[in-house]
């Protein structure tokens, strides 16, 4: 569907007359992002729409959630924004075949807003997404030779309460889990604000982070460096921590995501309770399904065909921190720190090699981040695969 700028525009100024009320298609993390632009226009939804039975019938951020069947029969003629990320596509193809006209994404949405004029406190919500859609200069100037991180995870422990066969992290693996030193990994973070104006979207996992007694620590000082716009802590729902762990993740940028096993996630309504008590923003992600990312052997690919995996790989951003080191991949970074990947020199940085000056380490890492084009990872094979 070709889409007229200004005929989003009309729409959105129908909405706040309530003649063509907006319906939200996704209540998730993005579906929360276009309640915030629309908050931005002065404007809000009629309700949310999802495909996920368990929302239906409850509340997502004060607004209603709707079936699908529902949506077609109160709401035939409703503008609607998909929040769905990946699932785009999909959805825009289940409401055309719907009859469903008018079908925009929350980049339409942002198409509308001249952030330049909008006070920065409205716009401070959804400015790591901003940053994460390569929007951030719609919003703040930077001077030339900025380095930005996208994505940074950052490992704490390789301990974990589960023991998942396809755990993209390689947990089951490891034949000893340990926690990783705080000094290091302070060390290793504290080298990387000075060298980089901003990062985007902060991970802090494991394992699982809960079991990491140094985590309010990390917490603090991942906060205190001023450079970061946002941080997500991955918990599996197992685990839940002391009033000291929640006093330090109380903050505008934290979220905590509870990776949702089902029956395995013992605590997880123990935790999604002290997080509304504490005030903390959370979501809960639910796992339908596991996918086998596959093992080390080699696929005999030449450099052009790992290239091109690379650059369509949706994991390519997943910048590492794992025990000193700095990798662009999970199963890079824990396949190298448990033998199964030999330590290819151009697969990582030793963030705490000293003997690297500051300015070409700078540099160094600007290449890592945006000149890479493939790891080496897939010409081994996983022991024990």
């Amino acid at each position: 569907m070709c889409l007229e700028k200004g005929d989003l525009k009309d729409f959105l100024t129908k909405i706040s007359t309530n003649s063509r009320p907006v319906v939200v298609f996704g209540a998730s993390i993005i579906g929360k992002i276009v309640i915030d632009l629309l908050d931005i226009l002065d404007l809000q939804p009629l309700c949310f729409c999802d495909n996920d039975v368990k929302k239906q019938c409850q509340l997502f951020h004060g607004y209603e959630v709707i079936s699908f069947v529902k949506l077609c029969a109160d709401y035939p003629d409703a503008p609607l924004v998909i929040a769905a990320g990946r699932y785009f596509n999909d959805i825009k193809q289940q409401l055309t075949n719907a009859g469903f006209k008018k079908i925009y994404s929350d980049l339409d949405v942002i198409s509308c807003i001249d952030f330049k004029k909008v006070p920065f406190s409205k716009v401070e919500k959804i400015v790591w997404y901003m940053a994460k859609l390569g929007k951030l200069s719609e919003i703040r100037d930077f001077p030339a030779g900025s380095l930005h991180i996208p994505r940074l995870n950052v490992v704490v422990t390789s301990c974990c309460t589960l023991n998942c066969e396809h755990c993209s992290s390689l947990m089951p693996y490891y034949e000893t889990q340990s926690n990783f030193d705080v000094s290091m990994i302070i060390a290793s973070l504290d080298r990387i604000f000075e060298c980089t104006n901003l990062i985007y979207h902060v991970e802090v996992l494991g394992g699982e982070p809960f079991l990491y007694k140094d985590l309010p620590l990390i917490m603090n000082h991942l906060l205190g460096s001023g450079k970061i716009l946002h941080i997500d802590v991955i918990s599996n729902g197992t685990i839940l921590p002391t009033d000291r762990v929640f006093l330090a993740l109380k903050h505008k940028n934290v979220s905590v995501v509870i990776d949702d096993y089902g029956r395995l996630s013992v605590k997880k309504e123990s935790v999604v309770n002290a997080l509304k008590r504490f005030g903390i923003d959370y979501r809960i992600n639910k796992h339908w399904a596991w996918a086998d990312l596959g093992g080390f052997e080699s696929r005999k690919r030449s450099e052009e065909q790992l290239t091109e995996l690379f650059t369509k790989c949706n994991f390519n951003s997943c910048t590492e921190l794992l025990d000193g080191k700095l990798y662009r991949c999970p199963r890079s970074s824990h396949g190298t720190k448990i033998g199964v990947v030999p330590e290819y020199i151009v697969d990582f940085i030793d963030i705490l090699d000293l003997t690297i000056k500051e300015d070409f380490f700078k540099e160094k890492l600007r290449s890592f981040l945006y000149d890479k084009n493939f790891i080496r990872i897939s010409l081994l094979q996983l022991k024990g695969n």
